[in-house]
């Protein structure tokens, strides 16, 4: 059998591989027979070499690659690909193997052509988790505080959607942290959230940004500090200038084609607040800047994912690169 879940939302993504292995690891006889493996680098014929290891004692044998750089895409050289998608055919009955990518696979993929066409014959299946829609997210914010044996006021679902990212595994930290703060009571309210969510994250981030526009090399340097001594991880920075530079180059867009704040409100689902300020600030740059900055973070993010960039000089150095460019 072969499992292939992935998506764009990573909190789902490691959910669905949590709930499908920790059942399949508890009923191994020997650990032996259980391999996990952070798969970045993985070549065809390394795959083909694990995939085809028998188990020992149990009748089952299972294989997890996480992230498999050949299935992303990344560093394909010699038709690797197609070369792991040929193995992957001969994978033996006796493999359980689950691929984990926390990110959508293209379905152009060879291997996921592959696995496509194996679960049409019902030997392999996809799990796709895509973040919820804007629609849904009240709902999992009510289901993440349930399965912690709480209960969540509406007022309180409003207001933690408003002062957090659309993101489940910050909102989950968020519950988790609302949960202590509330014992031993099991209801959240929205009292609890005022006090407890910082509604500083987007002013911090729109701080850093309006310096940066403004060229003012020494107070984006003190913003930037004061992020980082305030706790603030260089992921998460990361994270949510990815989020924010986007949401620039969305508004930039509507005013190059002589949209209006309204048109860039209808098409978001940020809050409006929110979206105000971006349409406002991104007057201050030039798409192509904008352009460059997103593709630059992009590129960041996925070094820093593969471990060949520490997060902390990586943001610096991004913020870096934008004071000298707009000098």
């Amino acid at each position: 059998m072969i499992t292939l879940i992935h998506g764009g939302e990573s909190y789902l993504v490691d959910r669905a591989a949590r709930d499908l292995l920790q059942p399949l690891r508890a009923g191994l006889t020997l650990e032996f027979n259980y391999e996990d493996i952070q798969a970045d680098a993985l070549t065809a014929d390394a795959f083909a070499e694990k995939a085809g290891t028998l188990p020992f004692i149990d009748a089952l044998r299972v294989l997890v690659l996480r992230d498999w750089g050949l299935l992303a895409g990344k560093r394909d050289k010699g038709a690797g690909a197609e070369r792991a998608a040929a193995y992957l055919e001969g994978t033996p009955d006796s493999t359980h193997l689950v691929l984990v990518a926390h990110a959508l696979v293209a379905p152009g993929n060879p291997i996921y052509r592959v696995v496509a066409a194996m679960e049409r014959d019902k030997r392999a299946r996809i799990l796709r988790c895509e973040p919820p829609r804007r629609s849904d997210r009240a709902g999992w914010v009510r289901k993440l505080a349930e399965e912690r044996g709480l209960s969540i006021t509406p007022a309180a679902v409003r207001l933690l959607l408003e002062r957090s990212q659309p993101d489940l595994r910050l909102l989950d930290q968020e519950i988790v942290k609302l949960a202590l703060y509330a014992s031993p009571s099991t209801r959240i309210d929205d009292d609890a959230v005022r006090a407890l969510v910082s509604d500083s994250r987007e002013e911090e981030i729109f701080a850093l940004t309006d310096s940066l526009a403004g060229s003012r090399p020494g107070e984006v340097a003190g913003v930037l500090q004061s992020l980082l001594d305030d706790g603030r991880e260089p992921t998460w920075l990361l994270y949510t200038l990815v989020s924010h530079w986007r949401r620039l180059l969305q508004a930039r867009a509507v005013r190059d084609r002589g949209g209006s704040l309204a048109d860039l409100q209808a098409r978001s689902t940020d809050h409006p607040f929110v979206v105000e300020k971006a349409f406002r600030q991104a007057a201050d740059y030039r798409a192509a800047d904008l352009d460059r900055g997103f593709h630059d973070l992009l590129r960041i993010e996925e070094q820093i994912k593969l471990g060949e960039l520490d997060a902390r000089l990586a943001v610096e150095g991004f913020i870096l690169e934008q004071v000298l460019s707009a000098g």
